[in-house]
C-alpha cells in the first residue's frame, strides 16, 4: 500500500521555510455546518514543534520514505526523540500545533497503524453485549470522522489547484493509507477509544485540526445512544506544490479521480479493521443471557478476525474496474479501446469489492462507500455515484450530524412499516422562525405587547412553526403554553382561552424562586384584591400563586362575576406575571372555530391600556375556513392600532428541495438518492408537510416502497410509483386508509371523532362499559395507536392531526343520530360526564327524541351542565346548554313542567346577558314575564331586563320597568316632577325616622328574610341609579322614599347601604347646617354596613361613588377619597359592573384635579381611561373624562385639543361638572370674567333641576370669590358687588371647614385674606396670606399653595416690599412647575422679570 513519492525530508522543510518567510495569510470558508481555516505556520520554532509532534511515535511506517520524513523532525528537535511515546503506551503526549486553541496534549500515529491498532482496541472477547455495541459504534462515529478530514483535506487541494497537474499515480500515492497521520487525545470521553483531533496528510503536506461544536460524547453512566457531532475542519495546507506538474487536466476529472481515490481508502479503512459488525439477529441477542446466535458471538470483533479477513480481501481479487487503478481505468477509456467489463457493466456490479454491508455495517456507510468507489467506473459510471468531493462530504456531515437518522436506525430494528421521525427538524421555515423570534424579542425588550396571526391550510405546518421557538422562550426565562379551539367542542371556546391561562400559572409556580413567589403573591393580592375566589373558580392554578390564607379575605362573599369582571381579573393577573424578565408566548391554534366571546377575552388582555402586560400572542387559523366578517378578522382589526403591534403572514407549503430533505430524513437516506421520489410526491402534495408524510405512508401501505430487511433501508420503483393513480386530496387518502380497517376500528375512531382532537379515558372507560361500546377502549389501544391514528398520554386518547379526525367523522352517514345515540350511552352511565354528555346531545336534533320523558330527562341535563358552566364562568358554553336545555323540553312545557321550563329560559337569558347577547337576552325575558304565573316567578327576570337596558343604554326603559315593578309591588312611584311640598313632607318624615334610632340600633337591624322585601329594596337601587342620569328632578324623591320603606319596614339587605347613603345624598343638598350632620351620620353608617358585608362587595361602587360625591367630600380628605374610589373601582371592574365602575372613574379624575395631581401624569392617565371607555363603549364615561381631559391640558398649557364645552350633553350631571371644572381652568389661566359667567350659568342649572352638590357649592364658591377679588383689586372703579361676592364665598368656605380643615382650612383663609385686602386690613391680610400657604402646604395642595404665593406676592409688589414678592413667586413658579402647569409657571417667570428691585 505504500506508494509514497521519493522525497527526502529536506524539501518539506525548506518547502515550509520558504512560505513562512511570506506574510501570513488566513482564509475561511463555509460548508453547511462545517467550516475551515487555511493557514500555515509562522516562525521555524512553531512549525518545528509540530513537525516533531507529527512525527514522534516508535513507528510512523514501513518504509524508509517516512522513516525519512521522521528523521527529518527529530533532526529538528534531537532533545525530544527520546521521549517519543508509542499509540499503545499512549505516553509522552506532544503539544498541539502552536495555533490550536486547546492546550491539551496530543500523539501522531500514521493511519495504517490506527487502523491496525483499532483493531486491537475493539477485541471484545470479555465484553458484555451493550458495551460491544458501543464499542463498535464509536468506532464507526471515528472512522466517517476521519472519512470526513481527509476528504476536506483533499477538497482543499483542489481548490488550490494545488494538486491539478499532478499524474494519476501520484493522485494515487497521496491518497494511500500511508500518506496520512493522525493526532489523537485520550481527553476522557465517554466514547471508547482515542478521540480524534487532527489529521496530517505528510505529501503534498497539509494538515487539518478537528474541533467538535456539540457533544458526541453523552454521559457514561446514562448508557444513552450516542449523539451526532458538528464537526469543524481548520485546514492547514500550502499554497503551491514541490511536485512536478504534468500536464493540467480538468479540474472536474481530477475530482471525480479522488472521489474514486477516497471510496477505496474508505473501504479499506471501514473493512481492514475488523471481520463483521454485529447483524440484526445478533442485536436482539445483546442484553439476553444467549445471544441468538453463540457461535458468532464467540468470536464477534476479535483481532484474528480482522486479520483473515483481511487476508481474504487481499487474495480475492475484485473483477477489471472495480478492482482496477483509476490511472489504469482512465488509460484504457483515454486509448479509446472499451474494456471488456465496460460492455459487460452488470457483471461487474455483480462482483465488486465486499459491499461494507455484507461485514455488517449500516446501508448508508456502504451506500456512500460504493458509490465513490463507482466513479471510478468513467463513462459508465451509474446515476448514484458522486459527482464531486463537496457532494460526498455532505453525506458523510450528515452522518455525524445524525447518526441516529442513517446509522443507528440499522441497529434499532425499525418498524417496516413506519417511517423513521424527525420532531424537532422544521422545513423549510427558517424566514417565519426569524419572524417569530424577532417579535419575541422585541416584546421582551420593549415591554409591549404584540400579535402574530399565522395563516395556512390545514397540514402546513402552523403549530410546528409556532412550537419551534418554545425551548428559547424557556430559556430566556419566558412561559410558552398553547391550546387549540376544537370544531366539535365549539360550545365552549372561553374555556380553551381559560385553560391556556390556568396552565400558565402551573409553569410560573412550577419555574420561580422562592422570593420571587413572594414579591408575586403580593401584586397578585393587591392587584385582583376581593376577587381572589372567583378567578380561583376559573383558573383553578391560580391558587399556587397565592398566600394560603388568601380565600379567608373572601370565604363569606357570593358575589358573581360577569364576563367583564372576568376579563378585568385576567388582565390584572397578566400584569402581575407577565414582565420584560418573564414575557409570555400564548399560542391559540384553529381561531377559525373561536368564537366572539373568547377572543374578546384575548383582545382585552393584549389591549390593556396601560401596556403592563408583556405578550407575544400567536394565532393560527385555516384561511379557507373563515369569511370576511370572521371574529378573528374582528380581532386582528381591533388589535392593529397604533399602539398594538400586530401582523399577519401566510404558509404555503415548503418547497422542492424542503420535501426531498423531509423524505430524506423520513427513510433515512441521502438526499441526493430520494431526488426522483421526492419530486413526485411534491407534484403531489404541493409541498403540504402533513400531506407529504401521509402520502409517503400511502405507498408504504399500497408497497410501492418497501423495507429492505437485508439491507435494512427502504427501496421503491420510481417508475411504479409514477405511473399510479393515487388522489392529490389528504382527505380523501386518509378516509380510504380508515375504510379498509375492520368495522370494529372505524367505530372506534368515528366515536372518538364525535369529541373532537381528543376524548378523555373516562369517556372512554364510561362508554366502553355500555354493550353498544364495548370494545372503543381495547380498540383504541390496540388499533388507534399502533397504527398511528391517535396518541395517548395518559389521560386522553388524541388524533394525531385534525385531518385524521375530519376523515373519521366523514366517514359517519347520520351525524346528529350518532351523536345522540353516543349522549344517550353515556347518560345512561351515570352522572359522572355530565358536559361530555349534553356536549353529544347538543349536536343532535330534539326531534329526534319523540318521547317526553326522555326531552325532560335531556333538558334537567342540560340545565344542570349549564349551571356547571356558569360556576366556570363559562357563559358562552352554558349558554349553549341551557338553549339545548330549552329546545328539548315538550311544546307543553310551561303547563306541564313549568317550574323546569321557567328556570332554563331565564338561565339561558341569564347566560346570553354574560355574553353580551342583549338583544337574545331581552327576546326570552319577555317570554318570561309573558308566560311567568305571577310577578314572584318574574321578578328576577324584570331585574335582568333592567340591566340589560343600561347595558344597552337604553335609560328610559330601564326607568320605566322599575316603575313598573315597584308599583306592582305596592311602592306606587310617580314618573315625573313632584310637589316641592310633598318632597319637603317626606324629608321631614325620613329624618325623625333616622333621628329617633341610635346608631347601633341602626347597625344591629336583623336580617331581611322577605324576598318580596328585598326585591323592592333591588328595584329602588337601580331606580335612583337610572332617573340620576334620566331625571334628576325626580331622584330625591325616590331616594327619601327607598331610605324611608328601608327605616319603616326594618330590612337589612345588601341593598340597605345604598338606602343610607341615598338618603344622605338628600340631605346634603339642604346646606352646611344640622342636614349635612344628620347626612355625615348616616352616610358613614352606610359605609360600615357594605364594608362589614361580605355578601354585598358588588354594592360597593354604587355606594362608594354617592358617598364621596355628596357626603364624603365633607368628611374625609380628598386624597384620601382618590384611593377608596379607586378601590371601589377596582372591585366594580372585578364584578363586571362597568356602569357604576364608570362613574367612579369619573370621580376619581375630578377629584385628582381638585388635590392637585401632577397635570402631566393626570393627562396620561385619562387619555389611557378615554382608550378604555372608547374600548367597552361607555359613552358617558368617555364624555366625562373628555370634559376633564379637555380643562387638564388647559391647565398645561395645551390649547391644541378638542374643545367640548360647547358641546350639548344629555345630562345635566356632566353640564354641572363642565361648568365647575371649567371655573377652576379659566380662574387659574387669568380669565376672571368668565369665571363668573359660568358662576351663572351654574347657578341656572341647579335652580333648573332644584339639586346642587356641596363640592361644587364649595368650588362654585371659591373661584367666585377669588375672581371678585381679582377684578376689584384690578379695577380702577371699585365695584361693591365684587366685595359682597368675597364676603358670601368667604362664609362658605368658614362653614366648610367646620366640617374638614384638611380640605377647606387652606381655601378659607386664602378667601378671608383676599376680604381683608378690600377692606383695607393690610396688615392682617398678610397674616392671614402666610397662614393660607401654610395650611395648603400642609393639606398637600401644591396648585392652591402656588396660588397663595402667587396672590401674597402681588400684595407684598403693592406694598412695596419686592425682596418678599420675588421670593413668594419663586415659591409659586416651583409650586406651579410641580404641578405640571407650563403655562403658569411662564406666567409667574415673566411677572418676576417685570420687578425692578
Amino acid at each position: 500500500m505504500n506508494c509514497l513519492p521519493e522525497m527526502s525530508p529536506d524539501p518539506i522543510v525548506d518547502l515550509f521555510s520558504k512560505r513562512r518567510s511570506s506574510e501570513s495569510s488566513f482564509s475561511v470558508f463555509s460548508d453547511g455546518h462545517v467550516s475551515f481555516s487555511l493557514s500555515r505556520p509562522s516562525s521555524d520554532a512553531d512549525f518545528n514543534r509540530f513537525l516533531e509532534g507529527l512525527c514522534r511515535t516508535d513507528s510512523v511506517g514501513p518504509d524508509d520514505k517516512s522513516e525519512d520524513v521522521r528523521h527529518a523532525a527529530t533532526e529538528a528537535s534531537p532533545e525530544r526523540r527520546r521521549d517519543a511515546p508509542s499509540f499503545e503506551s499512549g505516553q509522552g503526549r506532544v503539544p498541539r500545533h502552536p495555533d490550536s486553541a486547546s492546550s491539551q496534549d496530543v500523539i501522531a500515529v500514521p493511519l495504517q497503524q490506527w487502523i491496525e491498532e483499532e483493531a486491537g482496541n475493539t477485541d471484545t472477547a470479555h465484553q458484555d453485549p451493550s458495551s460491544l455495541m458501543k464499542i463498535h459504534k464509536a468506532s464507526m462515529i471515528r472512522k466517517i470522522t476521519i472519512g470526513f478530514g481527509i476528504a476536506k483535506l483533499l477538497q482543499m487541494l483542489c481548490l488550490e489547484e494545488a494538486i491539478s497537474g499532478h499524474s494519476l499515480a501520484q493522485l494515487e500515492s497521496m491518497c494511500s493509507s500511508d500518506n496520512f497521520v493522525l493526532e489523537l487525545s485520550n481527553s476522557g470521553t465517554c466514547e471508547p477509544g482515542w478521540e480524534l483531533e487532527g489529521i496530517v496528510m505528510v505529501a503534498p503536506f497539509a494538515s487539518l485540526r478537528i474541533h467538535k461544536t456539540s457533544s458526541s460524547s453523552p454521559n457514561c453512566e446514562s448508557g444513552s445512544e450516542i449523539s451526532g457531532r458538528d464537526v469543524v475542519a481548520e485546514v492547514i495546507c500550502p499554497f503551491d506544490s514541490n511536485f512536478d506538474r504534468f500536464a493540467a487536466g480538468d479540474s472536474s476529472d481530477v475530482d471525480i479521480a479522488l472521489c474514486y481515490l477516497l471510496g477505496v481508502l474508505l473501504h479499506f479503512l471501514f473493512a481492514g479493521s475488523t471481520s463483521q459488525i454485529p447483524r440484526k439477529n445478533d442485536i436482539v441477542a445483546f442484553g439476553t443471557e444467549e445471544p441468538l446466535s453463540k457461535k458468532k458471538s464467540s468470536h464477534l470483533f476479535t483481532r484474528t478476525d480482522a486479520k483473515s479477513l483481511t487476508e481474504k480481501r487481499s487474495s480475492d481479487v475484485m473483477p477489471f474496474l472495480r478492482d482496477t487503478s483509476f490511472s489504469q481505468a482512465v488509460s484504457i477509456f483515454a486509448d479509446g479501446d472499451e474494456p471488456e467489463v465496460g460492455r459487460n457493466n452488470e457483471a461487474g456490479r455483480k462482483a465488486p469489492r465486499t459491499p461494507l454491508i455484507d461485514l455488517g455495517y449500516p446501508f448508508s456507510i456502504s451506500q456512500l462507500v460504493m458509490n465513490l468507489i463507482d466513479c471510478g467506473l468513467g463513462l459508465f459510471r451509474p446515476d448514484d455515484s458522486y459527482p464531486s468531493l463537496a457532494v460526498a462530504i455532505s453525506d458523510m456531515q450528515m452522518l455525524l450530524q445524525e447518526p441516529s437518522r442513517f446509522i443507528w436506525n440499522h441497529y434499532n430494528m425499525p418498524d417496516h412499516r413506519n417511517l423513521f421521525k424527525n420532531d424537532v427538524k422544521l422545513y423549510g421555515r427558517n424566514q417565519e422562525i426569524i419572524s417569530l423570534t424577532n417579535a419575541f424579542c422585541r416584546v421582551s425588550s420593549d415591554g409591549r405587547s404584540e400579535s402574530i396571526f399565522v395563516g395556512g391550510f390545514s397540514g402546513c405546518g402552523k403549530t410546528r412553526l409556532v412550537q419551534s421557538i418554545f425551548d428559547s422562550v424557556n430559556i430566556v426565562g419566558g412561559y410558552a403554553v398553547t391550546r387549540k379551539f376544537d370544531e366539535m367542542n365549539s360550545s365552549s371556546p372561553l374555556n380553551v382561552v381559560l385553560s391556556a391561562f390556568n396552565e400558565l400559572c402551573i409553569l410560573v409556580a412550577q419555574r420561580s424562586s422562592q422570593e420571587y413567589l413572594i414579591s408575586l403573591r403580593k401584586t397578585l393580592v393587591g392587584s385582583i384584591g376581593s376577587n381572589v375566589k372567583h378567578l380561583t373558580s376559573v383558573l383553578p392554578n391560580v391558587v399556587d400563586l397565592l398566600p394560603s390564607n388568601v380565600g379567608l379575605m373572601v370565604s363569606n362573599t357570593q358575589v358573581r362575576m360577569n364576563f367583564d369582571g372576568l376579563c378585568f381579573a385576567v388582565q390584572r393577573l397578566m400584569r402581575a406575571i407577565s414582565s420584560p424578565l418573564h414575557p409570555v408566548l400564548l399560542f391559540l391554534d384553529d381561531l377559525q372555530w373561536a368564537d366572539n366571546l373568547s377572543l374578546k377575552l384575548v383582545q382585552y388582555v393584549l389591549s390593556d391600556v396601560r401596556g403592563y402586560n408583556c405578550i407575544l400572542f400567536v394565532g393560527g387559523f385555516r384561511e379557507n375556513e373563515i369569511e370576511q366578517d370572521h371574529v378573528l378578522l374582528q380581532l386582528f382589526n381591533a388589535l392593529s392600532m397604533p399602539d398594538n403591534k400586530s401582523s399577519m403572514f401566510h404558509l404555503d407549503g415548503i418547497g422542492s428541495n424542503e420535501v426531498n430533505s423531509m423524505i430524506s430524513d423520513s427513510l433515512g437516506v441521502f438526499p441526493r438518492l430520494c431526488r426522483g421520489l421526492s419530486d413526485v410526491v411534491f407534484r403531489k402534495t404541493n409541498g403540504n408537510p402533513f400531506f407529504t408524510l401521509e402520502f409517503l405512508r400511502s405507498l408504504i401501505a399500497r408497497g410501492l416502497i418497501q423495507y429492505s430487511l437485508r439491507n435494512m433501508c427502504w427501496t421503491w420503483n420510481l417508475s411504479q410509483i409514477s405511473e399510479e393513480n393515487i388522489t392529490d386530496n389528504v382527505l380523501q387518502l386518509l378516509t380510504k386508509k380508515i375504510n379498509i380497517l375492520r368495522e370494529t376500528d372505524q367505530t372506534a375512531l368515528k366515536v372518538a371523532s364525535c369529541f373532537g382532537s381528543s376524548i378523555s379515558s373516562a369517556v372512554v372507560q364510561k362508554l366502553s362499559s355500555t354493550l353498544q361500546y364495548s370494545s372503543l377502549q381495547t380498540t383504541l389501544d390496540e388499533m388507534g395507536v399502533k397504527e398511528g391514528f391517535v396518541d395517548f398520554d395518559g389521560t386522553s386518547y388524541r388524533f394525531v392531526h385534525d385531518k385524521v379526525r375530519e376523515a373519521a367523522y366523514g366517514l359517519i352517514a347520520d351525524k346528529e343520530q350518532y351523536h345522540l345515540d353516543i349522549g344517550m350511552a353515556l347518560q345512561l352511565t351515570g352522572n359522572d360526564e355530565v358536559i361530555s354528555t349534553i356536549q353529544q346531545i347538543t349536536r343532535s336534533s330534539p326531534s329526534l327524541i319523540k318521547n317526553d320523558l326522555q326531552r325532560v330527562s335531556i333538558a334537567d341535563l342540560g340545565y344542570e351542565a349549564g349551571t356547571i358552566a356558569m360556576c366556570c364562568y363559562d357563559f358562552t358554553a352554558a349558554h349553549s346548554y341551557f338553549q339545548t336545555a330549552v329546545s328539548f323540553l315538550p311544546s307543553d312545557s310551561w303547563r306541564v313542567h313549568y317550574n323546569l321550563t321557567l328556570k332554563c329560559h331565564f338561565q339561558l337569558a341569564k347566560a346570553a346577558y354574560s355574553c353580551g347577547w342583549l338583544h337574545e337576552s331581552k327576546q326570552v325575558c319577555d317570554e318570561i314575564i309573558e308566560r311567568g304565573k305571577s310577578l314572584e316567578d318574574t321578578l328576577e327576570t324584570y331585574s335582568l331586563v333592567v340591566s340589560l337596558s343600561c347595558a344597552r343604554k337604553d335609560l328610559l326603559l330601564a326607568f320605566e320597568t322599575c316603575i313598573e315593578v315597584l308599583n306592582l309591588l305596592g311602592e306606587v312611584m310617580p314618573a315625573d316632577m313632584i310637589d316641592a311640598n310633598e318632597l319637603l313632607s317626606i324629608t321631614t318624615k325620613t329624618k325623625a325616622l333616622f333621628q329617633s334610632y341610635s346608631n347601633e340600633d341602626l347597625l344591629d337591624m336583623h336580617k331581611e328574610e322577605c324576598s318580596r322585601n328585598v326585591a323592592i329594596m333591588e328595584f329602588f337601587d337601580q331606580l335612583t341609579i337610572v332617573s340620576f342620569y334620566l331625571k334628576p328632578r325626580v331622584c330625591q324623591y325616590y331616594s327619601l322614599r327607598w331610605a324611608s320603606f328601608c327605616i319603616t319596614n326594618r330590612v337589612v339587605c345588601k341593598y340597605t347601604p345604598g338606602a343610607f347613603v341615598s338618603f344622605a345624598s338628600v340631605l346634603s343638598q339642604q346646606g352646611l347646617g344640622e342636614d349635612m350632620r344628620l347626612a355625615c351620620r348616616i352616610g358613614k353608617l352606610g359605609m360600615i354596613m357594605v364594608n362589614r358585608d361580605g355578601k354585598a362587595i358588588d354594592q360597593i361602587p354604587g355606594v362608594y361613588e354617592v358617598y364621596f360625591t355628596w357626603v364624603g367630600i365633607l368628611t374625609e380628605p380628598i386624597q384620601a377619597q382618590v384611593a377608596l374610589c379607586q378601590h371601589a373601582h377596582d372591585i366594580g371592574m372585578q364584578s363586571g359592573n362597568l356602569f357604576k365602575a364608570g362613574l367612579l372613574l369619573g370621580t376619581i379624575v375630578a377629584r385628582s384635579i381638585y388635590t392637585g395631581t401632577n397635570l402631566q401624569d393626570l393627562k396620561r392617565d385619562i387619555e389611557i381611561h378615554l382608550k378604555s371607555a372608547k374600548q367597552h363603549s361607555q359613552q358617558l364615561l368617555h364624555s366625562h373624562l373628555s370634559i376633564e381631559y379637555e380643562v387638564v391640558t388647559r391647565l398645561i398649557g395645551d390649547e391644541k385639543v378638542e374643545r367640548v364645552s360647547d358641546l350639548e350633553s344629555d345630562s345635566p350631571v356632566l353640564d354641572i361638572l363642565k361648568f365647575t371644572l371649567e371655573m377652576m381652568a379659566s380662574f387659574y389661566l387669568g380669565h376672571a370674567e368668565r369665571v363668573h359667567h359660568k358662576s351663572k350659568l351654574w347657578e341656572g342649572l341647579i335652580d333648573c333641576h332644584k339639586w346642587k352638590a356641596p363640592l361644587g357649592s364649595i368650588y362654585v364658591a371659591f373661584f367666585s370669590g377669588l375672581s371678585s377679588f381679582r377684578l376689584y383689586t384690578r379695577g380702577k372703579l371699585k365695584n361693591q358687588r365684587h366685595v359682597e361676592i368675597l364676603a358670601k364665598s368667604l362664609a362658605i368656605l368658614v362653614k366648610a371647614s367646620e366640617f374638614s380643615e384638611w380640605n377647606y382650612k387652606n381655601k378659607a383663609l386664602l378667601l378671608k385674606a383676599a376680604y381683608l385686602t378690600v377692606t383695607g386690613k393690610l396688615v392682617e391680610a398678610e397674616t392671614e396670606f402666610n397662614a393660607a400657604i401654610c395650611a395648603s402646604r400642609a393639606s398637600k395642595f401644591v396648585h392652591e399653595e402656588g396660588l397663595a404665593c402667587e396672590l401674597a406676592a402681588l400684595h407684598h409688589e403693592k406694598r412695596g416690599n419686592k425682596a418678599l414678592a420675588l421670593d413668594l413667586l419663586r415659591q409659586a413658579e416651583s409650586c406651579y412647575k410641580m404641578w405640571g402647569s407650563h403655562v403658569k409657571e411662564i406666567h409667574v417667570a415673566r411677572h418676576l422679570a417685570s420687578i425692578q428691585v
